[in-house]
């Protein structure tokens, strides 16, 4: 980006851009499969309580209708944006049916896959997207659709960028979206170089042996993560879209587009989407100005109470900062396609396994992010996220993988998927709040206002001392502590307060 470092890293010293820094909006979306106690596919319908999926911003089913599908609105900072996952997976849970749990890993049980994915290919009645369904289910297959994982997605702040651009990019970019366009794509780039690493670090898809794939027979199980590795959610080898350069990118993705080979956006399974909201039309994003990175890496986390922790957004936030702030290398095209080859290997190693060269470019970049966090003054919590990750690198049993390993019974993960699921449905069914994750700053009658809003797809805003409901241009707002008559329910507070909701309660 022809960028001046040393000027830009005194500009963000600087108070007023130092805290803009470090208030990144984060988005989460988790996909989790619905199953049986005996850990075989839910075949109940979809929650009969959560109604709208198709106006519902926060509850919905994915590729099939065992599939919950959670998606948090953005807000700054990792502790909020997985308390927003935390709400949504109590009120799932809460709508669950008593022999239901929701599978806490990436790849389904065996269980699943031996009798249940016959089903599973037709179990899908949101009609109004049949059509993307089937043209991905025929042309993928059922056992790629399937895989359950998180997105992460991530927006600087607007007044940064505006800041930036106009104290130092005005004359190399000709307006601030241009601009924001292309620092976006720097930190994807960046991103990807760095894949491998949370690969490595994160990876938690070790393969079940009762999984029907097309993997070579030779491949020794368990590995680190099936689905981060080129046999897993990707697109095929001759569909790729590069991110060598911008204009190379967003050709490809429209030529894709143009010609057939991607039926839609949803397509294009890169590691990093560049995207903006409410737009999926390439050219629309690129003139209004992408104003998020959606990375599709990350495998559930069952050792998070979510499928994620904040010290891995942490962690992601903490590379992508200092992305800002850093040259690409010379050389990218190369350094690129390496560590698309590096992902891979990363990938498809033994779990507790770990290449000399890996400990050393790790090693470097944990110095390079300490570097970042001394010198920015960062909060305390991107510290203890790096620690983390430098525990990690130095002994892989202690990666997610690594742990996962010695949960292995048989080359299943079943008792131990199992057990979690049941823990985490007893622990959220038995918690003494409607919504447990924010009962420490709002009423318990607002937090079953809130939980209401949500099963009917009412946009909702946890401010600080109020709550501001949503929809489209109607807005009510309620204080924290409030109390209500809810002699009727929760929901009929809602309805009474915003009659449009009962327009969209069809599913």
């Amino acid at each position: 980006m022809g960028t001046d470092y040393d000027q830009l890293k005194a500009a963000l010293k600087q108070p007023s851009l130092n805290a803009k820094l470090f208030s990144s909006k984060f988005g989460l979306e988790a996909k989790k499969h619905r199953i049986l106690t005996n850990g075989r596919a839910s075949r109940y319908p979809y929650p009969e309580n959560l109604r709208s999926r198709q106006y519902n911003i926060y509850l919905n089913s994915g590729f099939t209708d065992d599939m919950m599908d959670f998606e948090t609105a953005p807000v700054v900072g990792a502790k909020n944006a997985v308390r927003q996952l935390k709400m949504l997976e109590q009120i799932a849970i809460s709508n669950l049916r008593s022999d239901e749990r929701l599978w806490p890993l990436s790849m389904a049980p065996g269980p699943t896959y031996q009798h249940d994915l016959e089903y599973l290919q037709t179990a899908f009645t949101k009609t109004w997207d049949q059509q993307t369904h089937d043209y991905l289910g025929k042309k993928y297959g059922i056992v790629q659709e399937i895989l359950g994982d998180v997105h992460v997605n991530f927006g600087l702040d607007d007044e940064l960028i505006n800041e930036l651009y106009q104290r130092f990019y005005t004359e190399r970019y000709p307006n601030r979206i241009d601009f924001q366009n292309h620092l976006y794509f720097k930190l994807a780039q960046n991103f990807y170089l760095y894949q491998w690493l949370f690969t490595y670090l994160y990876g938690a898809s070790p393969v079940s042996t009762d999984m029907p794939h097309s993997i070579p027979e030779d491949l020794q199980l368990p590995v680190r993560s099936l689905r981060c590795s080129d046999y897993g959610d990707d697109n095929f080898a001759d569909e790729q879209v590069t991110y060598a350069s911008y204009d190379q990118h967003f050709a490809e993705l429209k030529q894709f587009m143009n010609d057939g080979t991607y039926y839609s956006m949803k397509e294009f399974f890169g590691p990093v989407r560049l995207r903006r909201h409410n737009t999926r039309d390439i050219d629309d994003a690129l003139r209004k100005g992408i104003n998020y990175l959606e990375f599709r890496n990350f495998d559930l986390d069952p050792l998070s109470r979510t499928g994620i922790s904040d010290d891995t957004i942490n962690f992601l936030e903490l590379l992508l900062l200092n992305s800002i702030l850093s040259p690409l290398p010379d050389d990218l095209p190369a350094k690129l396609a390496e560590a698309k080859k590096r992902n891979n290997e990363v990938a498809l190693q033994k779990p507790k396994d770990q290449l000399p060269w890996m400990h050393e470019a790790a090693i470097k970049l944990i110095a390079e992010l300490q570097n970042f966090i001394i010198e920015f003054n960062a909060p305390r919590e991107y510290q203890l996220a790096l620690k983390f990750v430098r525990r990690r690198v130095d002994d892989p049993s202690l990666t997610i993988s690594g742990q996962l390993a010695d949960q292995l019974d048989d080359g299943d993960l079943l008792s131990f998927g199992l057990k979690i699921a049941n823990d985490r449905y007893t622990k959220n069914i038995n918690f003494q709040h409607p919504l447990q994750a924010i009962s420490d700053a709002y009423s318990d009658d607002v937090q079953r206002l809130v939980k209401a809003a949500i099963e009917l797809g009412v946009q909702v805003d946890l401010q600080s001392g109020q709550v501001i409901l949503h929809v489209d241009d109607h807005e009510e707002s309620y204080d924290a502590q409030a109390a209500f008559d809810f002699s009727k329910g929760a929901r009929d507070v809602i309805i009474s307060d915003f009659p449009e909701v009962k327009d969209f309660q069809e599913k």
